[in-house]
């Protein structure tokens, strides 16, 4: 019975991905006390199917789960209960859907809400003879310290260049990335920059042919800890 019941889910997963109109994409982290609420909100008059699914850090899938919703419903998944134990589980989670959602995200840290963030913007699908810029603020001021995680959330490799630049405007660091399917790499940026009065301004992402998600992880700075945000469209 199990084995038809889990040959069931695969099947309605097929079918949502396959007739899936909507891709969506963001940054989730469990590990150590971590911990991440999905609410999807179906913001169509007809019913919407979904698929979502949990990437590890390398790109693997953990787990995955589909269903549908009515004109305005909404539906909660807590993740860690969902990957526990399970090495590298941070990266990126994607959503394909049949109608539009809002997602809502609630990271907490040992049961304790730290931070919100909602999507409402699918994964860009860019031009290929066109490069594609993202952009994000960061800070390396006093205490603050900034990671950015990028996420591939396609099935096939992509490429990108990020460029971090002082208050001035002059490049202090540059390095580029190639990810394979799914999979995602974090840099914090303390490691790399330290701290300085100049150390904020943005943060690049330079793309083409497949675009990147970015995750953005901000601590110090009267940041409660922890803020998690996430930028899925580029600014050009």
């Amino acid at each position: 019975m199990r084995h038809a019941l889990a040959l069931l889910g695969l099947l309605l997963l097929v079918g949502v991905t396959s007739a899936a109109q909507f891709h969506y994409a963001f940054y989730y982290n469990t590990l150590g006390e971590r911990d991440l609420e999905i609410s999807l909100i179906s913001t169509v008059p007809d019913m919407s199917r979904y698929a979502i699914a949990v990437h590890d850090a390398y790109g693997a899938e953990i787990w995955s789960y589909s269903g549908e919703l009515g004109p305005g419903a909404s539906d909660v998944v807590s993740l860690r209960s969902r990957v526990a134990g399970i090495p590298y589980a941070w990266g990126v989670v994607t959503v394909e859907s049949t109608g539009r959602f809002l997602i809502g995200l609630e990271y907490s840290v040992g049961g304790v809400l730290v931070s919100t963030d909602t999507v409402s913007s699918e994964v860009p699908v860019l031009d290929p003879t066109e490069p594609f810029w993202l952009g994000a603020y960061y800070t390396q001021v006093r205490d603050a310290s900034t990671t950015y995680v990028l996420l591939n959330p396609w099935n096939e490799s992509v490429t990108c260049t990020v460029t971090v630049f002082n208050s001035l405007g002059t490049p202090v660091d540059e390095r580029q990335f190639t990810l394979a399917p799914f999979e995602a790499e974090d840099v914090g940026l303390t490691p790399i920059l330290g701290h300085g009065s100049l150390l904020w301004g943005l943060l690049n992402v330079r793309m083409q042919g497949r675009s990147v998600i970015l995750g953005l992880e901000y601590t110090g700075r009267g940041a409660g800890g922890l803020e998690v945000e996430n930028v899925t469209q580029y600014y050009y």
